[in-house]
């Protein structure tokens, strides 16, 4: 029992270990898709969001859907949700990009005759 044991304590402050200057900041995207459906799922504690590459290809008989599944914070969902719309709507109004509307295109030309036919008929 002779010997002498140290006794240290260090205290880590979190807000340094992690604060970032913008002029540190490299983006580094390893993966990137296209997406044309997004399933969402909203858990009491995450938000997740598969988006879905449709109508996906036949494969030994069964049609595979490629999809990237993202899980996020409510309130990081809140800010996606509210800078989408914001972007959204300023593109729509300034650039005339297409509206989705319940049942169609805003701006879109009929594209079937289906469509054509549906729109010549008496309201």
């Amino acid at each position: 029992m002779g010997e002498e044991q140290n006794e240290r304590t260090t205290a880590v402050d979190l807000r340094e270990l992690y604060r970032i200057e913008p002029e540190e900041l490299q983006l580094d995207i390893t993966h990137s898709s296209y997406s044309n459906l997004a399933y969402v799922q909203v858990a009491h504690r995450d938000v997740c969001i598969d988006f879905l590459e449709m109508p996906g290809v036949r494969r030994d008989g069964k049609a595979l859907i490629n999809g990237t599944r993202i899980y996020m914070s409510h309130a990081a969902a809140q800010k996606l949700a509210e800078a989408l719309g914001g972007i959204l709507e300023r593109v729509h109004t300034e650039e005339g990009m297409e509206k989705y509307v319940p049942g169609g295109l805003e701006g879109r030309a009929p594209s079937t005759k289906v469509e054509r036919k549906r729109e010549d008929r008496p309201v």
